[in-house]
């Protein structure tokens, strides 16, 4: 039951298995743009965190206008979230926040937030993360995400186990 809750956790955090990022699909007019976002993907899926966040970093950076850049930013947190630096997958995420505020991402990008918090033994604030989420995007699928999240930690008082997959 542990490894299912696991998984369901981790699923609840992004769409990796899918290789999507959450929200709606965004239109990409550059070739050479989508071939290096899905380059900075292809390093995710296949587990290269630490490679995958240095080419969301240059794909930022060399098209910091492009619509892909809030997805990019996002899957920096998410890759550090899954290489268990809490602190830095938390610094992404508010970076997407402060520069995307208008990002389909943010919902997102803030349950990944409460999650690293949650992950952290920050429940307090991981709840408030959550609480805040649900407030301010109530019809996000996030806050779906979120509101089973917080009816598992009003059930616990605690947050799940950590020490698995994010």
């Amino acid at each position: 039951a542990y490894e299912i809750y696991q998984r369901d956790w981790s699923s609840d955090v992004c769409s990796s298995d899918l290789g999507t990022a959450p929200g709606p699909v965004a239109r990409v007019d550059n070739a050479e743009e989508t071939r290096a976002y899905e380059a900075a993907q292809g390093q995710r899926r296949v587990g290269n965190y630490q490679g995958a966040i240095v080419a969301f970093q240059n794909f930022i950076e060399q098209y910091p206008k492009s619509t892909l850049a809030p997805r990019a930013q996002y899957w920096i947190g998410d890759s550090y979230f899954n290489l268990r630096d809490y602190k830095l997958a938390i610094g992404s995420q508010q970076m997407l926040l402060k520069t995307y505020s208008d990002s389909p991402t943010v919902p997102d990008a803030m349950l990944n937030i409460a999650s690293s918090q949650i992950e952290m033994g920050e429940s307090l604030n991981g709840r408030r993360t959550l609480e805040e989420l649900v407030a301010k995007y109530p019809v996000s699928e996030a806050a779906e995400k979120a509101k089973r999240r917080l009816a598992a930690l009003n059930t616990t008082g605690t947050a799940p186990p950590s020490g698995g997959r994010p």
